[in-house]
């Protein structure tokens, strides 16, 4: 090797250590969706379980965990910690920025590792409350935190808009045993879908999930149709409970505080689902035609019903792609909600799961209409 070779060699090694050590010196924000959930072994566990690790957090000496509940709209000063600080979001939405860089949203089970002496604030989101946990090592003075001046936000905070490339889901059997659910649910097919919920609590869908599946499928199918699934879900529970059946109840939403602005959170909801911008969803519906509709979409479809958190933004999306193919004649809403779903992360090859399980739940002519809506898309 030659001098001039020898000298690329070392050149690189410095770039390559000076790029690891800069990201090690910076917030690291972990997904709930990236972490590798497994299930666990049945030799330790009497029943299903499921566990996800999360990023190991660097720690000399003792620790301090502490439980830290924000309101809507509160957040910290800045700060810094001595040895790091590591935050994991238990509920709600909620919003962290290191000095000098955007401000970045963070969701329930989320996770993030601060370094030790980075400036950075945390707290909640404008309209939604939040609460971590926080596990911060303490220095050997007994010093866990520095807090520094108050955080100069503007009026009125904006989320950031969805990154241009999204990351690709892949499609679990939970979420695709929604589909069948909506399905018969919104054709008012009570006799299949009684096995479909059976199916989706096998598949792990939590009681309190498949009542959320009800209430946001309202909105769509109407309320006599949502109720007859909402009552059929009930007697079938009653009926698994005699046989001694206990299903997951699960989570509920978070409670936000009751001067929640769910339009305003409507229009920021569209933005993240449309990849537009706030300004484009801030725009009357109809060119103020009809107000009702408008605030009826915006404030308490986009607003409330996406706010309750049980069920993420794609498993909603599912549940209505699905809600309209079985509805049929409903082409441009259907080609709105497949864009979305394609928003969230779901590729041509995870669509076709969604089409084939329609397929089986609605047949060949809804589901061949629904295939032909999203080929336009292409």
């Amino acid at each position: 090797m030659t001098r001039n070779q020898i000298n690329a060699v070392l050149m690189m090694s410095a770039i390559s250590g000076a790029v690891l050590a800069e990201d090690k010196m910076q917030q690291q924000i972990t997904r709930a969706e990236q972490l590798d959930t497994q299930s666990a072994p049945s030799s330790n566990f009497s029943g299903k379980a499921n566990f996800a690790r999360y990023p190991v957090m660097p720690s000399q000496g003792d620790v301090a965990p502490a439980i830290v509940n924000f309101d809507a709209g509160t957040i910290t000063n800045w700060h810094t910690h001595p040895h790091g600080q590591y935050l994991i979001v238990t509920e709600g939405e909620g919003r962290t920025q290191e000095w000098g860089k955007p401000i970045q949203t963070i969701h329930k089970g989320d996770t993030i590792w601060c370094p030790p002496n980075v400036k950075h604030w945390h707290g909640a989101s404008e309209y939604s409350a939040m609460s971590h946990i926080a596990i911060t090592p303490v220095a050997t003075d007994g010093k866990s935190v520095t807090w520094l001046e108050k955080v100069d936000l503007p009026t009125q905070v904006k989320p950031l808009k969805t990154p241009a490339k999204t990351e690709i889901v892949q499609l679990s059997s939970k979420q695709l045993s929604l589909i069948p659910i909506a399905a018969f649910t919104a054709t008012g097919d009570l006799e299949k879908l009684k096995p479909a919920l059976i199916k989706g609590l096998e598949n792990g869908l939590t009681v309190n999930e498949i009542k959320e599946v009800f209430a946001h499928q309202y909105a769509y199918a109407g309320f006599p149709r949502a109720l007859n699934g909402m009552l059929t879900f009930k007697s079938l529970l009653e009926e698994r409970q005699k046989q001694g059946i206990k299903d997951i109840q699960g989570a509920l939403p978070s409670t936000l505080p009751s001067d929640t602005d769910y339009y305003q959170m409507g229009i920021e909801r569209l933005a993240y689902l449309n990849k537009t911008s706030i300004q484009d969803n801030s725009k009357p519906l109809f060119e103020n035609f009809s107000p009702t509709m408008d605030y009826a979409l915006k404030a308490h479809l986009f607003g409330y019903l996406f706010s309750r958190d049980n069920l993420a933004p794609l498993e909603r999306e599912i549940i209505v792609v699905s809600t309209l193919s079985a509805l049929g004649d409903v082409n441009a809403q259907l080609r709105s909600h497949l864009r979305i779903t394609q928003n969230l992360g779901v590729d041509a090859a995870q669509m076709q799961k969604i089409m084939t399980v329609l397929q089986q739940a609605v047949g060949h002519d809804l589901a061949d209409n629904a295939q032909s809506v999203l080929k336009q898309l292409q």
